[in-house]
């Protein structure tokens, strides 16, 4: 793979030559088309009606060529047409044109906070050659020139090192148009504009590269018969993730947002399986109750300003003897934080300094608190069997939990009146008593965070759950009895209902239950923490623990 790598490097020159290819470096110019006929005066009163009225005479890459070349060459001010508006204009004619083409493409934009913390850590890492992949119209390149200033900005561009890819023609010539604006027209020869399909096999990254990327989020029914058929293309079929892996294999280093599935879901195994090879950290974000996609879009689909895509912000560093990825726990936050949470410093101080290498024993990363690693390690290491070991299908003792659990997971000792839950059934009392507790404790719920945590608990992965069953004494099962006797005597009293959806039917125990059982779980486990330790998952805040 490597040989081949560097052939088609050394035929670089070649492949950009071929048709299926267009590395383009001149923005629209009187050459290319006649602009001879064109009103450009209407442009110094240009605004959002004259605009979308052109998007739909002229479509939407005619509108954009006569709106880069007069901000370009002529551009008596307006300040509608400031570049700053660009990303923003383009996304209303996307959307004005072709709302159905947008919700296929898989995109979503930037926010221009979450893109300058990405262009922090960006500028951390090592690599000359810098590569923006499904640039877009660039709000990430553009803020991550911004960082570097001015001059320096200037110099890496003169000096041939700016490389953009999208499949996209339009958004690229946006994206350039920007950059010359900013940092002048004079640069326009030097930039590396390349309009493709990045999985094609023709395509291959600079040499000594790093790449930052919000690459395109969707499924392919066929993979093309241009693209690498490797185990990641074939198993998942996702593009975010074929981006990923080629990005990953040729850098040096990279920056990358995407869905944060590819953390846990079985299917995600071979790029996971892939990224052993290399190393760095991973942020994951909740969508509840603040996102990091967050406003809503204008018109387009994938608009839901509260129930955004749980995103993960990757950063691949390939620090010299080491190998696999650390992580931060699902961090949930409100959006009145946001401006304090995403902060370089702030993010990585959540990191679980721990790097995770997968394998078919354990295949998924987990996202675990710092503070809370050595429950967890004793709690694998006391663990001697897993929840499937206790089920079974003539079990008389039943618990049924909802599969949706925002905030806590609960067991009932019957069939709930909701859609949406999952059966268990298992024969010994002392062992149905104990996991009852343990999944109204914070345990299965914390498991669930670390290894999903997105909409549902899946039975496959609550059966998966270690338990420590084996290192009860007579008084902790009596514990356990006593706690299932007066929780399931006062469980009516809890119960809560939503008609949403139908009738959902959940039960809200008063935490002291959770307190109670948590601390006993510590105990077991032969562990002095405080139980308040575990408000750490169940608040909805990041930089502040609710204790109630």
């Amino acid at each position: 793979m490597e040989q081949e790598l560097i052939e088609r490097r050394l035929n670089y020159d070649y492949i950009q030559k071929n048709n299926d290819i267009k590395e383009t470096t001149d923005i629209v110019t009187e050459d290319d088309m006649d602009f001879s006929n064109i009103d450009f005066d209407k442009y110094a009163f240009y605004d959002k009606e004259k605009y979308q009225e052109d998007v739909l005479v002229n479509g939407l890459k005619k509108t954009w060529q006569y709106i880069n070349y007069y901000v370009l060459n002529i551009n008596k001010k307006n300040k509608f047409l400031s570049w700053s508006n660009f990303a923003y204009l383009y996304e209303i004619g996307l959307a004005y044109q072709d709302k159905e083409s947008k919700k296929d493409f898989g995109q979503y934009y930037t926010p221009d906070d979450v893109a300058i913390v990405m262009a922090k850590w960006f500028k951390k890492q090592k690599g000359v050659n810098i590569c923006d992949v499904a640039c877009g119209t660039g709000k990430l390149i553009l803020s991550y020139l911004d960082l570097l200033g001015k001059e320096k900005a200037i110099d890496l561009i003169r000096n041939g090192k700016l490389y953009l890819y999208d499949l996209d023609e339009v958004a690229l010539d946006i994206c350039k148009t920007i950059i010359l604006l900013k940092y002048g027209k004079k640069l326009e020869p030097y930039i590396h504009i390349i309009h493709c399909d990045f999985l094609s096999k023709e395509i291959v990254l600079p040499e000594n590269c790093k790449v930052i990327s919000n690459p395109p989020y969707a499924i392919v029914e066929t993979l093309s018969t241009n693209w690498d058929k490797t185990d990641v293309a074939l198993y998942t079929k996702e593009l975010y993730s074929m981006f990923m892996e080629k990005i990953i294999k040729q850098s040096v280093s990279s920056v990358i947002i995407t869905p944060y599935s590819f953390m846990g879901s079985n299917k995600f195994y071979s790029l996971r399986d892939v990224m052993n090879n290399y190393n760095g950290f991973i942020v994951a974000f909740d969508n509840v109750p603040g996102n990091i996609f967050c406003g809503k879009k204008n018109g387009i689909f994938n608009s839901n300003t509260s129930n955004s895509v749980r995103a993960a912000i990757t950063i691949v560093e390939n620090k010299n003897n080491c190998k696999g990825f650390k992580t931060t726990p699902l961090i949930r936050f409100k959006n009145e934080e946001r401006k304090d949470l995403l902060k370089t410093e702030v993010l990585e101080s959540f990191i679980n300094n721990e790097y995770q290498i997968v394998s078919n024993e354990k295949s998924k990363y987990y996202k675990c608190s710092k503070e809370l690693v050595d429950i967890w390690n004793s709690w694998q290491k006391q663990s001697s069997k897993h929840l499937f070991d206790y089920v079974s299908e003539d079990g008389q003792n039943v618990i049924s939990m909802p599969n949706t659990c925002r905030y806590f997971t609960i067991a009932s000792n019957g069939i709930m009146n909701r859609k949406g839950q999952i059966v268990l059934k298992i024969d010994d009392n002392d062992i149905f008593n104990y996991v009852y507790c343990l999944i109204n404790s914070s345990f299965a719920y914390w498991y669930w965070r670390m290894f999903d945590g997105g909409i549902s608990y899946s039975k496959e992965l609550l059966l998966s759950m270690p338990l420590f069953y084996d290192k009860l004494t007579d008084n902790d099962k009596k514990f356990f009895n006593n706690m299932v006797k007066e929780m399931i005597a006062k469980s009516n009293d809890f119960i809560v209902t939503k008609n949403n959806v139908g009738v959902q039917e959940n039960i809200k125990f008063p935490r002291e239950f959770r307190d109670k059982i948590n601390r006993k779980m510590l105990d077991i486990l032969e562990l002095d923490t405080d139980e308040k330790i575990f408000d750490l998952l169940h608040s909805n805040m990041a930089l502040e623990v609710n204790v109630k």
